[in-house]
């Protein structure tokens, strides 16, 4: 028989397994520059994740200088991939992820917030769409 914790946390896995996570950065670092990035976490049944990243920035010239109205931009892009699982400890839940070099990173969970599927935190934007993973 299951004690209630193991039929939470299967059910929490269940949730997870292959739900997409969307992570939407925006930051200014000045007033005249910003920089964002959007990442997508995609969570397999194989108890693999997919994580690409895409980000960019502007950088607005200093009034002080010649290059006042000249602008930097860049843009960068990553893949990743590793493994993901769903663990109970001290009565709280945790998102595992082991990236490919074998290092190990604890989130805690805010089911809650996991429920509603989106949630705000700073200038980051959450979004969790179960069932919505791009897994092969």
């Amino acid at each position: 028989m299951f004690s209630q914790n193991e039929e939470n946390l299967t059910k929490l896995r269940e949730y997870v397994n292959n739900g997409q996570l969307v992570i939407y950065t925006e930051s200014s670092i000045m007033s005249d520059s910003n920089a964002s990035a959007i990442t997508y976490v995609d969570f397999c049944a194989d108890g693999r994740y997919y994580y690409s990243y895409d980000g960019s920035y502007t950088v607005k010239g200093t009034q002080n200088t010649s290059n006042r109205n000249n602008r930097a931009y860049g843009a960068g892009a990553a893949e990743n991939s590793g493994l993901w699982q769903v663990l109970e400890y001290q009565n709280a839940y945790y998102l595992e992820v082991t990236d490919a070099y074998g290092q190990k990173t604890y989130y805690p969970i805010d089911i809650q917030k996991l429920l509603a599927g989106k949630w705000k935190q700073g200038n980051t934007t959450y979004v969790f769409a179960p069932k919505q993973g791009r897994c092969l």
